[in-house]
């Protein structure tokens, strides 16, 4: 079984620009420029091993997908989570 945990953001920031789908919707404008509705705000993220790799879903307030990011190590997407969001982890 895969390892799993979820960090709930003390406030709900936006996710950082080269997370997917921002990435790929954004085309390498700013981001929110002229796409509606306007993205969401990251309230928890939930880090996952999946496939041999590390996958950190960015989720807002009511559960829905904002974004994610795949990291080969585990300690790669927790120093992700600490430079985008400023959290910490054990």
């Amino acid at each position: 079984m895969s390892e799993k945990f979820s960090i709930q953001l003390p406030h709900p920031k936006p996710a950082s620009d080269d997370c997917l789908p921002h990435a790929a919707m954004s085309l390498g404008s700013i981001r929110g420029v002229g796409t509606r509705p306007a993205p969401k705000l990251v309230a928890r993220l939930v880090i996952q091993e999946q496939l041999g790799s590390w996958v950190m879903y960015r989720m807002d307030s009511d559960g829905g997908f904002v974004g994610d990011t795949w990291h080969p190590t585990r300690e790669d997407a927790l120093k992700q989570a600490r430079s985008e969001f400023g959290v910490e982890m054990d």
